[in-house]
């Protein structure tokens, strides 16, 4: 076996190391987390979920990965937040108050750190999706009376038809000194993060923590949430089901996530 050229993975969740029907093979991930670690590499999930979904998600692997939640606020070693990113309570109420204002269209969940707020009136659809990726999500009347100073604010989801992303970013961030961060994550949710927050930064982070190159990582995405992240690795997969303007920034392509993609390519990279 020949030396790995990496030493962090970074993988998304969504359409890239989870398939469709929220699963993957906890047998072979085990096989392949424990020879990276037998090679000196790190494990990091990278993904917009919230960490409370994540720790269900890979309970049992905590103590051998690392996590980067809600597209970059939270980042965890050990089970452990050695790092956050928050909105400030009165950032928060400005952009329920402009999101409400000027995309009343819009279901909203807002994400705290350890539970989060959406409202009863928000589409069926909307809460359904949010029910798996937040169950410890409260229905409130008014998110405005619900957020107080003390729920260390993390992210605020958005659901479109159409994204705007880029549109809300500017116009908020034009009349207001605290910036935001607005990016698609795909699926017809839009997320919102303290100003450059995002993948990327995440990962140069823990790239630090663990001395090593951007040239040292392999990422693997599908969405353009992962556009930071795989600008700056070395080992860029975008996966065969990703969004055709994130497989033009990627090096690579794996298969698609319901072909678990990213176990295929990392078990060539071990087994070569």
């Amino acid at each position: 076996m020949s030396k790995l050229p990496f030493k962090v993975v970074a993988v998304d969740m969504d359409g890239t190391f989870m398939r469709n029907d929220q699963t993957f093979d906890h047998q072979r991930f085990n096989r392949i987390l424990n020879q990276l670690r037998a090679d000196g590499a790190h494990f990091i999930v990278s993904s917009g979920r919230p960490y409370t979904r994540l720790r269900e998600d890979f309970a049992g692997f905590l103590t051998r990965i690392d996590m980067i939640a809600d597209n970059g606020s939270l980042l965890l070693k050990d089970n452990e937040i050695i790092s956050s990113h928050l909105l400030t309570y009165q950032t928060t109420v400005d952009l329920i108050k402009f999101v409400q204002k000027h995309y009343p269209e819009s279901s909203v969940i807002v994400t705290g750190v350890y539970h989060s707020y959406t409202t009863i009136d928000a589409s069926p659809d909307f809460k359904k999706k949010m029910s798996f990726y937040y169950p410890e999500s409260i229905e409130v009347n008014d998110l405005l009376a619900a957020v107080t100073p003390d729920d260390q604010i993390t992210k605020i989801t958005l659901s479109y038809r159409k994204d705007f992303s880029a549109e809300l970013e500017k116009e908020f961030n034009k009349h207001h000194t605290e910036k935001i961060h607005c990016t698609s994550s795909g699926f017809g949710l839009l997320d919102i993060v303290p100003y450059s927050v995002n993948k990327g930064s995440a990962l140069q982070y823990f790239l630090r923590y663990f001395d090593a190159k951007p040239s040292e990582l392999i990422a693997f995405g599908d969405g353009m949430n992962d556009k930071e992240m795989l600008e700056l690795a070395g080992y860029s997969y975008a996966m065969e089901n990703a969004e055709p303007a994130l497989k033009k920034i990627a090096k690579y392509e794996a298969p698609s996530n319901n072909t678990d993609g990213v176990l295929e390519v990392l078990d060539s990279y071990l087994n070569k």
